[in-house]
């Protein structure tokens, strides 16, 4: 059946459910191996040319066109000072030996 690769059989005896699943996957695996690429490639192209306006160059390539398979980034915590002398006594301690 086409880019999934199935048989006629393997679709017929497959339910919504699987065929939604294998589509899903399917889509995902695109996006990884053809759209990212491509997407790093424009967005390479744009920030290098120094024809366009700094102001128009994209700060990232998820700017240029978001993805499904792009996760949401957590900014790191800053740390406590409780972790921060914690970590300044194991560091001492670890010089010390």
């Amino acid at each position: 059946m086409g880019e999934l690769g199935w048989t006629l059989e393997r679709w017929k005896g497959s339910t919504f459910v699987e065929f939604n699943y294998a589509v899903t996957g399917y889509w995902r695996n695109h996006e990884r191996f053809a759209i990212l690429p491509m997407r790093e490639i424009v967005y390479n192209l744009i920030n290098g040319n120094p024809n366009i306006k700094q102001s128009a160059k994209l700060n990232s390539p998820e700017d240029y066109w978001k993805l499904s398979i792009d996760t949401e980034r957590k900014k790191p915590e800053a740390p406590t000072e409780e972790e921060i002398k914690r970590a300044k006594e194991d560091a001492k301690q670890l010089l010390n030996k």
